[in-house]
């Protein structure tokens, strides 16, 4: 199977957990996962999971959810807010439009926390960020990009924790619809939450990652689309559909009625 996953350390970590699973791993942002696993280059992709409740909420039946298997984090693994002004003064955001979901999360944040109603300004990921501060209150950039003097950094999913007390679901794995039988999904299920932690999904030396559901990941997960379902991103809150596992085996009981 070829998987599709984000060129940041977190999300390397799934395709290590899938291990000898996976025949191929390519790396693509996280806004062309989903045309990469639709136009089948390739058989499993981390989708945003934004794009997963979108994909629900139309019912396009086109893509299925691994159960149980995503990414989820107290951190944001690629986008931070670096913050020009005061809190209360932000009124406009420089931001890569292809950035939805952390642009979604960043508005969300903002409001919730800081009574904050900033909008957002188009802002190419090769303009200097400088640059970028120079017209706006603030920018929505690269993890790997520092402060400059003067500004600070706001991480929007230790924002999300601190509002919910719950990790933010970065991602899901997730599959084309009727693509895998229930054996192979019961696999990928099993070798995933067979996997111990490892480097990648640390932050300063504490296990800030995951990549299953378990816990209170799912509550992350449901508040998530609550808060898009009230906020008007989504029409109603969708029930992801789910890659079909096998049934369960019947009891010796239940054999011989």
């Amino acid at each position: 199977m070829r998987l599709a996953v984000w060129p940041v350390a977190p999300a390397r970590a799934l395709a290590d957990a899938l291990g000898d699973l996976v025949t191929e791993t390519v790396e693509v942002e996280p806004h062309d996962a989903k045309s990469a696993l639709v136009e089948g280059r390739v058989d499993l992709a981390l989708l945003p999971t934004l794009e997963v409740f979108k994909a629900a909420d139309s019912q396009d039946g086109g893509i299925e959810s691994i159960p149980g298997v995503a990414l989820v984090g107290e951190r944001s693994p690629r986008r931070h807010i670096v913050v020009g002004s005061s809190l209360d003064a932000i009124e406009t955001i420089g931001f890569d439009p292809r950035d939805a979901q952390e642009a979604l999360l960043t508005q969300l944040v903002l409001r919730e926390h800081y009574g904050t109603q900033a909008t957002f300004a188009l802002a190419t990921p090769e303009t200097p960020l400088s640059d970028v501060l120079d017209r706006q209150s603030a920018a929505l950039v690269s993890v790997d990009q520092p402060a400059p003097a003067g500004a600070f950094v706001l991480d929007p999913g230790q924002e999300w924790l601190d509002l919910t007390l719950r990790p933010y679901p970065w991602g899901l794995l997730a599959v084309r619809a009727g693509a895998l039988d229930p054996d192979t999904t019961q696999r990928i299920v099993a070798t995933v939450q067979g996997a111990g932690p490892s480097d990648a999904l640390m932050a300063d030396g504490v296990l800030v990652y995951q990549l299953t559901l378990d816990g209170y990941a799912v509550d992350g997960l449901d508040q998530l689309a609550d808060y898009l379902f009230q906020t008007g991103t989504l029409s109603a809150v969708p029930d992801i559909p789910f890659a079909a596992l096998p049934e369960p085996e019947a009891s010796s009981d239940e054999a011989e009625v």
